[in-house]
């Protein structure tokens, strides 16, 4: 990977100087001297390890492909043409004899493949700092607020969260949550596909290297594999009661398309619904707690719609695909039928004998 110095505007730069000042390491842990990184590389020696554990729940940023855990493919402070140091880990996944992603593409080396289309997670919960275009690909940083933690994920070509800088979209993630698809470096003559990963303790001169901390992290099922046929389906919090709604919910205005609601921590598919022009309002209504009483939606809809259940936004998260009008309803149908939300009244014989607005 070929080595450059760059800073993205508005993102890292910003974060460095507001984070990194004063930025001390978890009490009882060696301090970490400054180190290299992708956006500004030094000669600087590699920092020593940090053996964590960091606070909260932390995931691996790759989800596990094809029952296989992701693994790290280039190390911390690995040399670079012109003496300086990798500022962070790469991760692919090792090759198998039964892999048919032949080396030499952006899907593969000697030792490691990597398949198109996967996602990149948050490891753990915070808020999207900044994410957008670099000349590395896309990059996103997610500070892991109240701890002097961030994370750093590059090589993304596509953005799967709000792009932003400085956090001015205020986007919440939790841990496993999708942020991006992983691409390849554009500058990088291989062209191969991989993300690049940092943990940095303060800012980005107070990198750390991943690799001892990762070892006790989880590695999480691809969260997207289950509506695979679905392209447009990448689950997403939507923030806490009180708090505004994000952007790409409140851009669902006087849209059209179906939704999955999943449960945050058991995964289950708790309800799929509908829409054929107020997508947002169909939507948002499962959050409104002061619908939860079932006779609020008596006499409103017609025969045989199922107006669901309310939830606490909290916890749960939502997938969204657009349709044209004509489609969504359809759409609904055979989500349901293929993965049987817990909620759906259609269907549900033992449901129906209660008192519903049908």
């Amino acid at each position: 990977m070929r080595a450059l110095p760059w800073i993205i505007g508005g993102g890292v730069a910003a974060y460095a100087l507001t984070r990194s000042r004063g930025a001390k390491a978890p009490h009882g842990s060696t301090p970490i001297a400054p180190t290299t990184s992708p956006i500004a590389p030094t000669s600087s020696p590699p920092a020593p390890a940090f053996g964590g554990p960091l606070p909260g729940r932390w995931v691996w940023p790759v989800p596990s492909w094809q029952s296989r855990a992701p693994s790290i493919s280039d190390g911390f402070g690995s040399p670079r043409p012109g003496g300086i140091r990798h500022g962070g880990v790469d991760v692919m996944f090792a090759r198998l004899p039964s892999d048919t992603l032949r080396a030499g593409t952006p899907n593969g080396s000697a030792h490691h493949v990597m398949p198109d289309g996967m996602v990149a997670l948050a490891a753990s919960d915070g808020v999207v700092w900044s994410a957008m275009q670099t000349p590395r690909g896309f990059a996103v940083v997610i500070d892991h607020s109240p701890t002097k933690v961030a994370t750093f994920y590059t090589h993304l070509e596509k953005l799967l969260v709000t792009p932003t800088a400085n956090a001015k979209a205020g986007e919440r993630v939790r841990a496993g949550q999708p942020i991006g698809i992983i691409g390849a470096d554009p500058l990088d003559g291989e062209h191969l596909k991989h993300l690049h990963f940092e943990i940095w303790l303060g800012g980005p001169k107070d990198a750390i290297d991943p690799a001892p901390v990762m070892r006790a992290w989880t590695v999480v099922p691809d969260p997207t594999a289950l509506v695979a046929r679905n392209a447009g389906f990448i689950y997403r919090p939507i923030g806490d009661s009180g708090e505004a709604y994000p952007d790409w919910i409140r851009g669902l205005k006087g849209k059209a398309g179906c939704y999955v609601i999943r449960d945050l921590e058991s995964r289950e598919i708790v309800y799929v619904g509908s829409s054929a022009g107020r997508l947002y309002d169909t939507l948002t209504r499962h959050f409104q707690q002061w619908r939860r009483w079932k006779g609020f939606w008596k006499g409103q809809y017609g025969e045989g719609h199922d107006p669901g259940l309310t939830y606490d936004r909290d916890s749960v998260e939502v997938a969204v695909r657009l349709t044209s009008p004509t489609k969504s309803l359809d759409e609904e149908m055979r989500l349901i039928a293929r993965l049987k939300p817990r909620d759906n009244l259609i269907g549900n014989s033992a449901a129906i004998a209660d008192e519903v607005p049908f």
